[in-house]
């Protein structure tokens, strides 16, 4: 009889156990539903972590440009200050052939002028900006784009439909490697 009850109290002991620890998994399971539900606790995207961390930088600081610039280019970039001019590089050598086109360059200069104007640079009298890939044999790079633009296009661009802008149309300097198939109507150099 003594061996019973010993196997029933140790039966007791397991089942209240299980049931100690399903309650714990309820209350916990209940208590991070009702933190997502109330927005006490949310998952961000990337894009919003990025203008979280965009906000804490001041503006118009070479920091807020390279965290702008590297939120919106695939690749590498280099930037270069000289008074109010200002002069990125976008190495593109990561991109695949196919994907180098005129469309391509001119979209990749229009994220890195959104960039720029989200990093709160306003007064500036130029933004020069070039883009680099290995066209012949992968070895070296050469500068499939270049273009230049002046203050009063800085001044004049309507900076919400920028990524819809052919950045190549509104300058009056650029330069293409024959890579790219499509050209502007605007004058080439």
């Amino acid at each position: 009889m003594d061996n019973f009850r010993e196997i029933k109290s140790a039966k007791n002991v397991w089942r209240t156990a299980t049931l100690i620890l399903v309650s714990l998994f309820c209350v916990f399971t209940g208590a991070i539903m009702y933190a997502f539900s109330t927005q006490r606790i949310r998952l961000v995207t990337d894009a919003e972590r990025n203008a979280l961390m965009a906000q804490e930088l001041p503006l118009a600081t070479r920091e807020r440009l390279d965290h702008e610039l590297a939120a919106v280019l695939p690749g590498t970039f280099e930037v270069t200050t000289n008074g109010k001019d200002l002069a990125i590089h976008v190495d593109l050598s990561g991109e695949a052939k196919s994907d180098i086109t005129y469309r391509r360059v001119v979209r990749v200069f229009a994220k890195v002028l959104s960039a720029v104007h989200a990093s709160g640079y306003q007064d500036l009298e130029a933004v020069s900006l070039s883009a680099t890939y290995p066209v012949e044999d992968h070895i070296n790079n050469t500068t499939v784009a270049s273009v230049t633009l002046d203050r009063k296009f800085l001044h004049n661009v309507n900076w919400d439909h920028i990524l819809r802008s052919d950045v190549f149309e509104a300058a009056e300097q650029y330069q293409l490697h024959p890579i790219l198939r499509t050209t502007p109507v605007a004058h080439a150099e």
